[in-house]
């Protein structure tokens, strides 16, 4: 393999030269990019690669596209591939094909080359033979200039993952530079906003498997639109499980959840690219839905993998009015099949989750790590108000009904209750007034209560005073107020041996004592506690430890630590038998 650096400081011929094959029989494509250098990742050094390719002249496009061999073609029947096309045809199986799949193979590709003078081009990494002449029978069918384009797409994808087996690069920067490159998918402009199963969530969970398939694992998307990618490992029987989430709030930063995602990735390529084994599958899980953004029901992704989904919230509408059941199918999945996503308990060892640590502790203590002991649990309602409306000018004050004002003095209610004790903290998120006017009483109010703390009993009673202070408040100012829960959960402790082993291998790759701390944020570790026990290592946030917001930060040297703490972690764990 070549380091990134090394690329970075070659003379442009060399340059040229070492990454002439990433794009088949034509070293051009590394030619145009070597004067972008230098590089700040892998990724980095893809994007400027694929650019050039899809600003090239047509003539060139063509010619890049006519250099691949047909899949399964006589190229291949003669050994006349290059060693990465031979590689990956074998890879997706397409050299012990049956007699009946290479037939069919060789006249879909003889009716693609009629069709658009062009050999048929995939990205066959992840696939079968099935799957190959299922997309091929699929593309037959596109117009010209719509296959073009996504034959290029496809070679761009090709070049991804002969770029990761050849170049290597930090483990930190590999994971800052995958972060940076999912947060350019986004919903909104000049902001990150991923919301379960819109078409950028869709894209993200295409790129996140891509990253999988790079790093080595085997992958797939389930029936929620979790990415699951499978590093196998043995001969213990046991799974070590690990992951977060990849949806985000709106207007997000880009490593909640991510990196919990990302970081175990990069260090699967780690493991699988030195040849270090270990004696157990390590599954990487993207979870697909944690925030609740979308359908307001929270944890979809690690709901279903831990056995707890809950059918009832495929009911469940957006603010569009489209069902979440419906939803799941357009995505191309299939509801019936969300039951056997379910882990057996008795085949996973723990269920391992990295995350910024979304607050400044860390960051004061001058830490890049720290051990989570605990997850405060939550409970969260809607509450919506209903008052009188009237004329802003005409209803006496002694007289008014006023929505908006109750609710501002709940919400002083709730501040005031939260700040008696340390550690319990009480937000109101979201506060509105449906179709409010600068000259009209409010005659309803709708807001948010979110109460959480390590102390399940500290919480419930706090939230059992504030729905005592909200109906007092309710009857003295002549309103009425109905309260919906739409979340609770208990406080999680994490378990004590995994809580050892991360200070061991903190203190090992650090040579400094290990900082344990409790988690104030959900997280969807605490759906996996009720399947397996469960372990969670926090990294520093920069820019005062701020979250869900575009400022959230996290730098390279942090996310490396991180990675070294999680590898040492893995290669020290003995899974149980």
């Amino acid at each position: 393999m070549i380091a990134l650096e090394q690329l970075n400081g070659m003379s442009a011929r060399e340059f040229a030269a070492a990454l002439g094959a990433i794009f088949e029989h034509s070293p051009w494509v590394a030619e145009r990019a070597a004067a972008l250098r230098p590089f700040r990742s892998c990724l980095s050094l893809h994007k400027a690669m694929s650019e050039a390719v899809l600003q090239a002249e047509e003539a060139l496009q063509l010619a890049l596209i006519r250099a691949h061999p047909q899949l399964a073609g006589r190229a291949a029947l003669r050994g006349e591939l290059t060693p990465a096309s031979r590689s990956e045809q074998q890879g997706a199986g397409l050299s012990a094909l049956t007699q009946a799949q290479l037939l069919r193979l060789q006249s879909l590709n003889a009716q693609y080359a009629d069709r658009f003078g062009l050999p048929f081009v995939l990205a066959v990494r992840g696939h079968t033979p099935e799957s190959v002449i299922a997309a091929l029978a699929e593309r037959v069918t596109h117009a010209a200039h719509e296959e073009r384009g996504v034959a290029l797409r496809e070679i761009c994808r090709i070049a991804h993952f002969r770029l990761a087996d050849l170049v290597h690069e930090p483990l930190g920067d590999a994971i800052i530079g995958m972060a940076d490159d999912l947060a350019a998918l986004s919903e909104t402009s000049g902001a990150l906003t991923c919301s379960y199963l819109t078409p950028t969530h869709r894209a993200t969970a295409a790129r996140i498997r891509d990253f999988m398939l790079a790093a080595g694992l085997a992958a797939h998307i389930d029936a929620v639109g979790n990415v699951v990618g499978v590093l196998e490992g043995g001969p213990r029987p046991k799974r070590v499980l690990t992951g977060s989430h990849y949806d985000t709030v709106i207007d997000a930063g880009k490593y909640d959840g991510r990196l919990g995602i990302l970081l175990p990735i990069a260090v699967a390529g780690w493991l699988r690219r030195s040849g270090s084994s270990l004696p157990y599958t390590l599954e990487v899980i993207a979870f697909a839905e944690e925030e609740g953004v979308r359908f307001k029901s929270t944890f979809l992704g690690s709901r279903a993998v831990a056995g707890r989904f809950d059918p009832a919230a495929l009911d469940s509408l957006d603010a569009g009015g489209t069902r979440l059941s419906d939803a799941i199918r357009a995505a191309g999945h299939d509801v019936a099949a969300i039951p056997a996503i379910a882990r057996d308990p008795a085949q996973v060892a723990c269920f391992l989750e990295v995350h910024i640590e979304q607050g400044p502790v860390l960051l004061h203590a001058a830490l890049p790590v720290g051990v989570v002991t605990r997850i405060a649990g939550s409970v969260r309602s809607m509450v919506t108000i209903e008052g009188r409306s009237g004329h802003a000018g005409t209803v006496p004050m002694a007289l008014r009904h006023d929505a908006a004002a109750a609710a501002a003095e709940m919400v002083l209610a709730v501040e005031r209750r939260c700040r008696e004790q340390a550690g319990l903290v009480g937000t109101v998120g979201r506060l509105e007034v449906p179709g409010g006017a600068i000259n009209v009483i409010p005659g309803r109010c709708e807001f948010s209560i979110d109460i959480r703390s390590e102390s399940d009993a500290v919480r419930e009673a706090a939230a059992a005073d504030v729905r005592a202070a909200i109906r007092d408040i309710a009857a003295r100012r002549g309103v009425e107020v109905k309260e919906q829960r739409i979340l609770q959960t208990a406080s999680v402790p994490c378990a004590a041996g995994l809580q050892e082993r991360w200070a061991a291998s903190i203190e090992r790759v650090t040579g400094g004592p290990a900082l344990r701390l409790p988690s104030g944020a959900g997280h969807d570790a605490m759906m996996m506690a009720s399947l397996t026990e469960v372990g969670m290592l926090f990294v520093r946030c920069g820019n005062g430890g701020i979250s869900h917001h575009p400022d959230e930060s996290l730098g390279a040297p942090d996310a490396d630590i991180a990675a070294r703490v999680f590898k040492d972690f893995l290669l020290h764990f003995e899974a149980p038998a």
